[in-house]
């Protein structure tokens, strides 16, 4: 089985996030210049310091995060790798698994995706940026394995 990747949805997602925390960043420095004691050539480099910081965010950051970001489900596990910096994989034995979620905030909504938490007992796993067909899709296949390695029935629809 191979990897699959995210949409281009969720590409524009991190793009739209990393802007917003960039704008953050920028609105930070500037208070942080306004309320501090800095003088004339301080000022200016702190504020084109966080102005390189802010745009490198915003223009590398979701590009690495997307190219990174993949997932893998078998019917024994889920497998997430993910980071930007630090890459970390985690794997998530089906029959560990206790509870499936799906969720969707605003922004998720608004371009079309939502996040699946995996939760076992001693931890939570979660796929983000999945389109919202296939993290439902991906929530009941879930179910449906975890329901036959157990022999029972669930509720979840």
């Amino acid at each position: 089985m191979e990897y699959k990747t995210l949409s281009k949805k969720a590409k524009h997602l991190m793009t739209v996030t990393a802007l917003i925390q960039s704008l953050l960043l920028l609105a930070a420095c500037v208070a942080a210049v306004i309320i501090g004691d800095l003088y004339g050539a301080v000022k200016v480099a702190v504020l084109v310091s966080c102005a390189v910081v802010a745009i490198v965010w915003a223009a590398v950051f979701p590009v690495l995060r997307f190219k990174r970001y993949k997932y893998l489900i078998t019917p024994d596990r889920v497998e997430i790798v993910c980071g930007v910096f630090f890459v970390s994989r985690t794997v998530v034995p089906v029959n560990r698994i206790h509870q499936i979620n799906v969720a969707r905030g605003p922004l998720d909504t608004s371009f079309g995706v939502a996040k699946v938490s995996v939760i076992t007992a001693g931890s939570t796993a979660v796929l983000r940026f999945l389109d919202e067909d296939k993290a439902q899709e991906l929530a009941l296949y879930l179910n449906e394995k975890v329901e036959n390695k157990i022999g029972g029935n669930s509720d979840v629809q």
